[in-house]
């Protein structure tokens, strides 16, 4: 189960790396069309507006597991170190509860597009939940990664 977990974390990371490479492609393409060729294109802001949302919210896990996210710890690197593990271990399960009710609404707006086949307004037509899938697997990816921190700092308590 941890294989699969940190497996979800690398590709959720990997996926959100190529959005980056994707996004410098298209606003490379963008500018060649418009100032050589003379020729702008339609859709480049709506595409690079969906490779933002995967950069947002698909690498969420590796960030985590990195320990990359903002945190205020002035207080917590005070305490003893059973009672730090215990808050971080805290911390942990308010972002895997936090994280699963956005993967759990936010895979209800997804099923909701793609059942009513809701596409962009654009000239693309561009189905709806595609864009809006980077968000509930972001955070599906996140609230494993802090389940998989509870179960670590449970381990380390008991000794194992």
């Amino acid at each position: 189960m941890m294989f699969l977990i940190r497996a979800l974390s690398l590709v959720t990371y990997r996926v959100a790396q190529v959005s980056i490479v994707g996004t410098l492609a298209v606003v490379t393409g963008e500018v060649v069309a418009r100032y050589i060729f003379n020729s702008p294109t339609q859709s480049s802001l709506e595409i690079t507006e969906y490779f933002l949302v995967a950069m947002g919210f698909l690498p969420l896990a590796m960030i985590y597991q990195r320990g990359g996210h903002v945190s205020v710890d002035l207080v917590v690197n005070l305490l003893p170190e059973r009672v730090k593990r215990h808050c971080l271990t805290a911390s942990a399960v308010i972002t895997a509860i936090f994280s699963f009710l956005v993967f759990w609404f936010g895979m209800g707006m997804t099923l909701h597009a793609f059942e009513s086949q809701t596409a962009s307004s654009s000239l693309m037509a561009f189905p709806m939940w595609i864009a809006y899938l980077p968000i509930p697997l972001g955070f599906l990816a996140l609230a494993c990664q802090a389940t998989l921190t509870i179960v670590d700092s449970d381990r380390s308590d008991v000794g194992i």
